[in-house]
C-alpha cells in the first residue's frame, strides 16, 4: 500500500479540515505552502465562486490542494463539474454515495477521500473505488453521522474494516492527538 503523502503529495500526512465559510482557496494554498494538503471548502460556495477559489489558490501554491464537497449540497453537480474542468488534485466527499461521483472524479484525474461515521460506509467507500478513507469522529465539526462515535474509538474500527489509507478526523488538535491517531492505525489526520 502507498503512503499517504505518496498519494496526495503533501510533505506531512495532515490535512486541513475543508470548512465551509472559512477554507477558501487563499488558507487552502497556506496549508499546501506549509506542507499539508489545504482544502478549499466548497460547502456554502456557489460553482462560479469556487472557481474563483481554485484558481486563487494555484495562483498561490504549487504544491497539491483539494476541495471538500458535500454530496447532499444543492450545487453538488455543479461544483464537480468546477473540479473536473479545473483538474483540482484532490476531492473529499462526505454526507452522501461515494459511488455517485467517485469515478468521474477519477477520470478527471482527482484522488478520492471519502468521510465515514462507520466502518459500514468505510466499506461502502472501498467499494466505490476511492483512495482513501476519512474516519470522522463525533467530535469533529460538520456533518457527522448518526453513530456519534468518537475518533479514537472509530478509527480502529475502519482500520480493521479496510485496507484502504486511512486518515483520522474529529477532536485532533495536538502532535499527542495525531500520535494516537497514527497508534490506532490512521496514515493521516484531518484538523480543523
Amino acid at each position: 500500500m502507498k503512503l499517504l503523502n505518496e498519494i496526495l503529495g503533501t510533505k506531512y500526512p495532515i490535512i486541513q479540515g475543508g470548512m465551509a465559510n472559512i477554507a477558501t482557496g487563499e488558507f487552502a494554498a497556506a496549508c499546501s505552502n506549509a506542507g499539508a494538503l489545504g482544502l478549499i471548502g466548497s460547502g456554502s460556495m456557489t460553482p462560479e465562486l469556487l472557481r474563483e477559489h481554485i484558481r486563487k489558490c494555484r495562483a498561490a501554491t504549487s504544491r497539491p490542494f483539494g476541495v471538500n464537497v458535500p454530496l447532499a449540497y444543492r450545487y453538488t453537480p455543479q461544483l464537480m463539474e468546477v473540479i473536473a474542468e479545473e483538474r483540482v488534485p484532490a476531492v473529499f466527499t462526505s454526507a452522501g454515495s461515494p459511488a455517485t461521483w467517485t469515478g468521474r472524479l477519477h477520470d478527471a484525474g482527482c484522488r478520492v477521500a471519502h468521510v465515514v461515521s462507520s466502518s459500514k460506509f468505510a466499506l461502502k467507500s472501498r467499494d466505490a473505488g476511492v483512495d482513501a478513507v476519512v474516519a470522522e469522529g463525533f467530535e469533529a465539526g460538520g456533518h457527522n453521522g448518526r453513530e456519534e462515535t468518537t475518533t479514537m474509538a472509530l478509527v480502529p474500527q475502519v482500520r480493521q474494516a479496510v485496507d484502504l489509507p486511512l486518515i483520522a478526523a474529529g477532536g485532533i488538535a495536538t502532535g499527542a492527538g495525531m500520535l494516537a491517531a497514527f497508534a490506532l492505525g490512521a496514515e493521516g489526520c484531518q484538523l480543523g
